[in-house]
């Protein structure tokens, strides 16, 4: 598990390193593999970037699977409003299973390194095309806190 995580920051840093040109190009040259209507569970297997309505910021997610069929998702964010607005923080999923056509978990933790304190939340994920996704995030109680729009840039 923690070899997973290694490799999906090393693999944000790299792909972040490439350039922009690079991200939108195999974005685009991107085709097959999944299903075109209903998502099937590796709809969601892959790196997304998004930015954040609320504060601007970049976004990103990785999404693995898990062996027990479960989702991991690993993330960073440029801005986390949650930990006093620094980017010292890391998203982290590790129960995520598809419900109907989304994925879902009620255990998303944010952890804030700068405070070192924790923030639990639910979020889900909805496929709104082959490379976008919608993910809402709300708190324990449902109340809503966020909602960003992710493109894959890469699959597994």
């Amino acid at each position: 598990m923690r070899l997973r995580l290694v490799l999906i920051i090393s693999a944000a840093v790299l792909v972040s390193g490439v350039g922009t040109a690079t991200v939108v190009a195999r974005a685009a040259s991107a085709s097959g593999g999944h299903e075109a209507h209903g998502p099937g569970a590796r709809q969601f297997v892959g790196y997304w970037m998004g930015i954040d309505p609320l504060d601007g910021g970049d976004s990103r997610r990785g999404i693995t699977t898990n062996n027990d069929g479960t989702f991991s998702v690993i993330g960073r964010d440029t801005v986390f409003t949650l930990c006093d607005g620094t980017d010292r923080a890391i998203v982290t999923v590790s129960d995520a299973r598809v419900a109907g056509s989304a994925l879902i978990s009620d255990n998303l933790v944010i952890t804030c390194i700068n405070t070192q304190s924790t923030v639990k939340l639910k979020v889900r994920y909805d496929v709104i095309d082959r490379n976008i996704v919608r993910e809402t995030v709300t708190s324990q109680t449902d109340q809503p806190v966020d909602e960003i729009i992710f493109h894959r840039i890469s699959e597994e």
